[in-house]
């Protein structure tokens, strides 16, 4: 009687589902249901907690990086260009005690201690620019300002306090988390569902929430990097390269990948692509082209302030013991997961992590979250599960000895925080 009243509620479940629901995979079905679940629980959460800081961010009042994505949009139109060629402190003074005495408490707060407020004419007397980094010009291609667009208007033009713009931020980012956390949730039912499938979606899953509820909008490139990835796998080379040029546009850290848009122009070229060539494939190759040289021109122009930054990356400190000790343990690593990409002839890993390893010994600046993009590989297609145990067991391992930034605290940060 059990089976055949569930059998019956199936059914009828079925029936109620809408059309373009039902012609879904079943794999589909379920990543869909369980980030719909997901999204809904974190969104309420931070729709009704209340802020023990006016930023919202899980560290009360470390990381302004939301906030300060914001303040840049609004302060696009007026500057242009300039704001990836001059350092914020250098356009724009501060406010005087007057000034200062007047603002609202959660705007006098600054934006951390690598930013301040600054007086822009014309603008509210309550509403200065409050931004991070201001000795430094943007680091971010476009995109982060369009994604926040909407909200920065209407904190600039209506009564939306700081605290409530932080408190629609962080509910927008948790959203964009979510687009990338699907592609994890697929991977996990399209797959066998192994232990390594279950280990990848929790590391990826506790990893993207976190940094998300700190501020960080770097989750929202994740998801154009994995379906870049999924279109390699599929032999799609256009599609694969557009899919990776949303993403540049979106941040710069997706350069941390950029033999996926190698790989993709590769398959383009011996597809002759130019031979199947419609009015669809003429436009994809325009946005494709149109993304990129806007990425690429940004970050020429912010190529003089990168060469200026205040070295911090551990392996670029090739003094003392404890450094020493840090970057040959880096290398044995790196040297130990290639060799497990060769041995499995896996050469799409093979050529990542090359170029990964190029990166995080070259970078001058260098923080945990700078990893969170190259979440996305994580989650690539993989012909064997030995291949997405490899690229856990390197993330995780260089998080761990670069920044002592153990796995278990990005886990059960919701136990030990405060609220």
């Amino acid at each position: 009687m059990f089976r055949t009243s569930w059998h019956n509620l199936k059914s009828d479940l079925a029936v109620t589902q809408p059309g373009w629901l039902r012609g879904l995979p079943a794999a589909h079905r379920k990543a869909l249901a369980l980030t719909l679940i997901s999204v809904l629980g974190w969104s309420v959460w931070n729709g009704t907690r209340s802020y023990s800081h006016p930023w919202g961010d899980l560290s009360r009042g470390k990381f302004t990086d939301h906030f300060s994505h914001m303040n840049a949009a609004r302060l696009f139109p007026r500057v242009g260009h300039n704001i990836w060629r001059v350092p914020i402190g250098e356009m724009f003074g501060t406010l005087t005690a007057d000034q200062f005495d007047r603002l609202p408490d959660d705007v006098k707060l600054g934006a951390s201690g690598t930013g301040g407020i600054f007086a822009v004419p014309g603008w509210p007397a309550d509403k200065p620019l409050a931004i991070s980094w201001s000795n430094k010009t943007r680091m971010y291609p476009p995109g982060d300002m369009l994604l926040v667009a909407p909200i920065a208007a209407l904190y600039h033009y209506t009564r939306l306090s700081l605290t409530g713009a932080c408190r629609m931020l962080l509910g927008w980012f948790i959203v964009l988390a979510h687009v990338a956390l699907f592609y994890f949730f697929l991977m996990f039912f399209e797959g066998k569902s192994r232990g390594i499938d279950w280990l990848a979606c929790f590391f990826a899953y506790s990893q993207i929430m976190y940094w998300t509820l700190e501020g960080f909008y770097d989750a929202a490139a994740i998801a154009p990097l994995i379906l870049c990835a999924r279109y390699l796998g599929q032999r799609r080379g256009l599609a694969a390269g557009v899919a990776y040029c949303v993403g540049a546009i979106l941040h710069f850290r997706v350069f941390f990948q950029a033999p996926w848009a190698i790989f993709a122009a590769g398959l383009m070229v011996r597809e002759r692509f130019w031979r199947h060539l419609s009015l669809r494939h003429v436009v994809a190759i325009l946005v494709a082209a149109t993304f990129a040289s806007i990425s690429l021109y940004v970050f020429w122009l912010d190529w003089r302030s990168l060469g200026k930054v205040a070295i911090n990356n551990p392996l670029r400190f090739t003094g003392g013991a404890h450094n020493k000790a840090l970057i040959w343990n880096i290398e044995v690593l790196s040297a130990v997961c290639g060799a497990a990409f060769l041995f499995s002839r896996a050469w799409f890993d093979l050529v990542s992590l090359a170029w990964l390893g190029l990166i995080i010994f070259g970078l001058r600046e260098f923080y945990v979250w700078h990893l969170l993009v190259s979440m996305s590989w994580i989650a690539a297609p993989v012909r064997r599960p030995t291949a997405r145990a490899v690229r856990i067991a390197f993330l995780l391992s260089s998080m761990t000895i670069m920044f002592n930034d153990t796995f278990v605290p990005n886990w059960v940060w919701m136990l030990h925080k405060p609220w």
